[in-house]
This record gives structure tokens, sequence and C-alpha cells, in this order.
């Protein structure tokens, strides 16, 4: 008996077609929001900072500078709101922006099916596959989801509270292990942000440090 549960187990495990992971999605407002606060951060991490400090430096040059003229004064209260307004709410002012562009279908579901071999996605009750696991370049992962990012620009954002089928506490481990690509820890909360960045600059001192100490060691070989 022993011998036959090991031989299904066996075969399960090479059978293409067998899912070891499934994730529901849907395309709705939050998911959509999810997808402009992970661009921001991957792309633009500072811009919203930015724009805050500029829009707020704006509106304290008429009250710093008391001499200044009324035109300049309106134009430095205009354009210090619009940039502080800018900086609070870009990520609903992009979603409602994604949510009027032609090809978009809002609450549109989405089943990925991770395999043995390939990723695929369920979606009007038709399964499509998305590509082998080497079209996988880089997975990042955060408190709430892990992003998978393919060759065909495709971005698959997986909430860990959607795993149908898998551990989402073992995922990371089996998407590296099958594709190979990058990984990067990348955190919402503000304290994980605090430790990881505190963590960049250990590390950038550790390698400071080895530097210096192979300067050093060529220097007295010399």
């Amino acid at each position: 008996m022993d011998m036959e549960m090991e031989n299904v187990e066996r075969q399960e495990a090479v059978d293409p077609r067998r899912n070891r992971y499934v994730v529901y999605t849907c395309r709705d407002i939050p998911l959509m929001k999810t997808f402009i606060r992970f661009s921001n951060r991957v792309k633009h991490p500072r811009m919203g900072v930015n724009l805050f400090i500029v829009g707020v430096l704006l509106f304290a040059i008429p009250i710093m500078n008391k001499g200044i003229a009324t035109p300049g004064m309106i134009i430095s209260y205009v354009m210090g709101a619009l940039l502080v307004g800018i900086a609070l709410f870009r990520t609903s002012i992009s979603a409602s922006m994604m949510k009027g562009s032609p090809g978009f279908r809002e609450n549109e579901e989405l089943t990925y099916m991770f395999g043995n071999n390939n990723i695929r996605v369920e979606k009007d009750g038709k399964i499509e596959d998305m590509g082998y696991y080497k079209t996988v370049y880089r997975v990042w992962e955060d408190e709430y989801h892990f992003y998978v990012g393919m060759d065909s620009e495709d971005l698959l954002i997986l909430p860990k509270k959607n795993f149908v089928e898998g551990d989402p506490a073992n995922f990371r481990d089996f998407i590296l292990e099958k594709t190979g690509a990058s990984f990067k820890w990348l955190p919402v909360k503000i304290g994980n942000r605090i430790k990881g960045a505190w963590l960049n600059i250990q590390t950038k001192m550790s390698g400071m440090e080895r530097e210096m100490e192979e300067d050093a060691k060529k220097i007295n070989k010399k």
C-alpha cells in the first residue's frame, strides 16, 4: 500500500497538468490601487514625498515673503494646493484614469494556476497558457501580495489571502526554484520599511568595509 501511495504521489509531482498553486483575483478598484501603489514604489519611490514637499514650500512662500505681489501669491497657493492634492490622492487619480482607459475590464475575474511546468490563467470560463516559468524575470513580495513579473510585460498580482490551493507561506520558495528569477522584499508597513532600509545600510557598510580590508591587504603586499 505504501509503495502504491508513493507511486501516485510521484506521478502527480511530474504531471504537468497538476496545479501546485491556484490564486483567485478580481480586477476591481482595490486591486487597481494595489497595482498603482506597487508601480510607484518600484519606479517612482520618492515622487509622492517630493511633490508634497514642493507643494508645502509653495504654500510657505507668501507667508515668508510678505512683499510678494498678489498674482505671485495666487500662483503659489494654487500650485501648492495642486501639488499637495496630487501627492495625497495620486493613487485614486491614477485608478480613475485606468478605469476609463479603452480595453480595461473592471471586475474581471482571473484565476492563476501554477503547475509543474507552466503558468495558466482562467478567465471567462476558458484556460489560457501564459508561458513557462523561464519567462518570469522577477518576483516581488510585500506583507499582503506576491508580484510576478513576466517577459510578456504581464504583472501577476497575487493576494496572499486568495490562495485557493497551496500555502502562500511556501509560494516564494516554489516560484524562485522554478524560475530562477531575482527576488525583492518590498514592504508596505512603515516599521518594515525602516527595518529594510537599515538592513540595506548595514549591507552597504559591510561591503565597504570588505573593500577597504581588501585594499589594505593589497597595499601591504606591495
